[in-house]
């Protein structure tokens, strides 16, 4: 079975890593949701993909934020709610990118919010957590803080650990979460790659989704990893990656009527 698992809650369809689009994921059926986590200026984990907020999504007294937008580790969290991300502009660039987005009033939320919608779904419903460590931040606070919030919730058995910055994994993997490493599009043989995160320990390989060749799959299933691919939305390739672990897509509407 591969998981239909929604990107940033579907961010074709719903303003992305916002609630609505994560209770949209879950009322529409989805396996579960990927969403990007980080840590504001107070320590809380909050959920959101840039390390800036984003220029035409962000809005504070209707004004949208310009280039470059206000970085989020440098704001608490109650300066980080004071901003509404769930109407793009209209006419903007992430508007233009999904026009069927639908807009709704949202802010930023935190990760514990995320799970507790989680854990009322009517069915399993994981939760694949990015962690994004900006150059200079501290990859073990990062992972601590965001293990500890897992935890504190009970949710360890519904969350999967996705990172492009391995250091975060590894220090997961000291605390015995379960990981899938991420890589960006390879330039290249995947086989060290997937070598590599044998030797980290790791239970998955999360690559970009070019790089799920049937031979590279392949050899990362004889080393006994699962194999998710991200952002996969068009047709075709949701065709081809049929019969991965899990497919992460901002269309998990579309695959849902394929599969």
């Amino acid at each position: 079975m591969t998981l239909n698992i929604a990107h940033r809650g579907g961010a074709a369809l719903w303003p992305e890593n916002t609630l609505p689009a994560f209770a949209d994921a879950i009322a529409s059926g989805c396996d579960g949701a990927e969403l990007d986590v980080q840590l504001s200026r107070d320590g809380a984990v909050v959920v959101h993909h840039d390390f800036r907020l984003m220029a035409g999504v962000a809005r504070k007294d209707g004004v949208w934020v310009r280039e470059p937008g206000p970085r989020i580790a440098e704001l608490s969290l109650a300066e980080l709610r004071a901003f509404d991300v769930g109407h793009p502009e209209p006419g903007g660039t992430y508007a233009q990118q999904y026009p069927l987005l639908q807009p709704v009033d949202a802010t930023i939320p935190t990760l514990e919010e995320v799970i507790r919608r989680a854990q009322g779904a009517p069915r399993p419903f994981d939760l694949f957590v990015e962690l994004k460590c900006e150059a200079g931040a501290d990859p073990i606070l990062l992972a601590d803080a965001v293990y500890d919030v897992v935890a504190g919730t009970g949710f360890l058995y519904g969350v999967i650990f996705v990172s492009f910055d391995w250091r975060t994994l590894a220090r997961l993997r000291q605390r015995r979460a379960p990981c899938w490493f991420s890589t960006d599009t390879l330039d290249g043989d995947a086989r060290p790659v997937i070598d590599a995160i044998v030797q980290a320990d790791g239970q998955g390989w999360f690559p970009d989704f070019p790089d799920a060749t049937p031979d590279n799959v392949g050899y990362a299933r004889a080393k006994g990893l699962k194999v998710g691919a991200w952002t996969v939305n068009s047709v075709a390739d949701m065709e081809r990656l049929k019969g991965l672990d899990a497919i992460c897509t901002d269309r998990p509407d579309l695959l849902a009527s394929l599969f």
